[in-house]
């Protein structure tokens, strides 16, 4: 009976370490770090834009519909290893798409998702960059999830400057089923 307990509490305390896989760089030294939570979308989306603006509204439709996002990047070796270790086991868990790939000046970015409701929809969209970036090496790792539109989603990348992010807009082109 005894054993039966132990080994039931060692698979949740596995289980549930396995599922927060990048929440660990939240406040880590060498990492930084940018998670917005879903209270930040709705104060977001609450700020008086002229709604005669087409691109405004596009832009508040957008946000609204956002849960989560975080991003990590890190110049450090050992913090990079780490990165693409944890991005391995997350992707082997298999709930993702690849969406395309992208290997260009010394950087390997992939950008994968999954579905949404519909074909140009995704609840989570994922990347991995593992390059340079001013001369650096560096390692970013870019989940967002919500009910996220591809067709809109590289321009709240680019706002936010994440390395990586322009591939975004061929993501429409090159997305595979």
């Amino acid at each position: 009976m005894k054993k039966s307990i132990i080994l039931a509490l060692i698979g949740i305390i596995s289980f549930t370490g396995y599922g927060q896989n990048f929440e660990k760089y939240d406040s880590m030294k060498d990492v930084d770090a940018v998670v917005m939570t879903s209270k930040m979308f709705k104060l977001l989306s609450k700020v008086d834009l002229s709604s005669t603006d087409p691109e405004a509204q596009q832009y508040l439709n957008l946000i609204e519909n956002l849960k989560e996002i975080r991003i990590y990047t890190s110049n450090l070796s050992s913090v990079r290893s780490q990165m693409a270790t944890d991005v391995s086991a997350y992707l082997n868990k298999g709930s993702l798409d690849e969406l395309m790939r992208v290997s260009e000046k010394g950087n390997n970015i992939k950008f994968y998702s999954k579905p949404g409701k519909n074909e140009n929809f995704v609840s989570e969209l994922f990347m991995f960059m593992e390059g340079e970036k001013d001369g650096k090496p560096i390692s970013v790792i870019m989940s967002i999830t919500g009910n996220l539109d591809l067709t809109k989603i590289s321009q709240l990348t680019s706002d936010l400057k994440v390395p990586g992010s322009e591939e975004l807009k061929n993501v429409k082109n090159k997305k595979t089923k």
